[in-house]
């Protein structure tokens, strides 16, 4: 497989050139109280607090009475662990035979929705009809955004915190599908700055090989993967692998002259000529399943799909379409999680609207998203509206 040279102190000679890409071709919220009710329970917001003095973000005692089991399940799910969450709820619910309340119930109900399991969610319901003697919730499918649709169609790597055994054998199978591919994809939303250098190393082969071949590349996460790298590089923690890894990325990335600085202090700290520029042909650059819907009206600004650690153009353009406004509704009907690694981000936004004067209001989010919410604080500083449905 192609890769980007490494290079061995010395004179600078040619400068090498990293491959070309191929050619183009939790106060809060009520509890979702009975699903099946009409009207859409509201919680205005408190006047918000100031700051922290360092500017970091406070987690607020919000006064919300929720079991131990549900509160895990809500982190369980924020730390992309459905599966667990979903088993949380179901052994809450058992072990909770006469309890009367339909939080678990619902919370379990979303779970099973935005995660397509339509089977579940209908024994799920026969159980809630006979538990509460009404009707219960019907499905209601999540809309995929187009780049949902095609990252279930084409060759997806995902790279995680850390390299695991189970990286080689996933990579094996990934490169299989990549050989009858013509679009594949590349996901680094999950990734640390690695500090095993095998890691930079097995990332940057990866990617390297397969910008010298004719296929399409998207980058998924990529553009907040390489701001943890800057950060990294700025504190003098990036190894020769990730910062050959960085300059590619900025290459691909088309970031010209971000390169250009990068190389000369690469240059300047392992004593050799950089790897050359090379403008892209054929890549994309996605933050991962965080998507806005064409042209925000109005005061709405809707979101869709997994706000996570690719995220960060989404809160950057939230903060330039609210700047002229005094009130700003934020729509997470079809947002399907919030990760627990953008928190901080969001928490980062919604502060600075709020010290701006703005009112904001969150609406629609399914009952898991509007529990994190209320957990981390949100409510200190927005309203936060669950539609409830039939």
């Amino acid at each position: 497989m192609a890769m980007l040279p490494f290079f061995r102190k010395g004179q600078a000679s040619a400068k090498p050139a990293i491959p070309h890409a191929a050619e183009p071709t939790k106060t809060v919220a009520p509890r979702p109280e009975a699903r099946h009710s009409a009207a859409p329970a509201i919680i205005a917001p408190p006047q918000p607090p100031k700051p922290p003095a360092n500017n970091g973000i406070q987690v607020y005692e919000t006064g919300l009475q929720l079991a131990p089991e549900i509160e895990e399940a809500v982190m369980l799910y924020a730390n992309d662990r459905a599966g667990e969450a979903c088993a949380a709820l179901n052994r809450f619910i058992l072990d909770h035979p006469d309890s009367k309340d339909s939080l678990a119930w619902h919370l379990l109900f979303d779970l099973y929705e935005v995660t397509g399991q339509r089977r579940p969610f209908e024994d799920l319901a026969m159980d809630y009809a006979v538990r509460f003697e009404s009707s219960p919730p019907t499905w209601r499918p999540i809309r995929q955004s187009g780049a949902e649709k095609n990252a279930a169609r084409h060759p997806t790597f995902v790279f995680g915190p850390n390299l695991s055994p189970q990286d080689k054998p996933r990579l094996a199978h990934f490169r299989q599908e990549c050989e009858t591919a013509d679009t594949v994809a590349l996901d680094f939303s999950k990734t640390s700055v690695p500090d095993d250098d095998a890691y930079a190393l097995l990332m940057l082969k990866t990617l390297s090989g397969l910008v010298a071949t004719d296929k399409q590349v998207r980058l998924l996460g990529g553009e907040a993967f390489v701001v943890r790298l800057n950060a990294s590089r700025a504190a003098g923690r990036l190894t020769e692998s990730t910062w050959l890894l960085l300059l590619l990325l900025l290459q691909l990335q088309a970031k010209g002259d971000e390169f250009d600085q990068v190389a000369l202090e690469y240059a300047v700290h392992f004593e050799i000529s950089p790897p050359s520029y090379n403008p892209p042909k054929q890549v994309s650059n996605e933050a991962t399943g965080a998507n806005i819907e064409p042209a925000p009206a109005g005061e709405r600004f809707p979101m869709r799909g997994l706000l996570g650690a690719g995220s960060a153009s989404v809160f950057e353009s939230l903060r330039a379409f609210a700047a002229p406004l005094k009130r700003v509704e934020i729509d997470l009907s079809q947002v399907t999680r919030i990760d627990f690694a953008v928190v901080g981000l969001l928490m980062d936004s919604v502060m600075s609207l709020a010290q701006a004067g703005k009112q904001i209001a969150f609406e629609g989010g399914n009952g898991m998203v509007n529990l994190l919410l209320q957990l981390i604080g949100v409510g200190q500083f927005a309203a936060i509206r669950h539609e409830v449905r039939k």
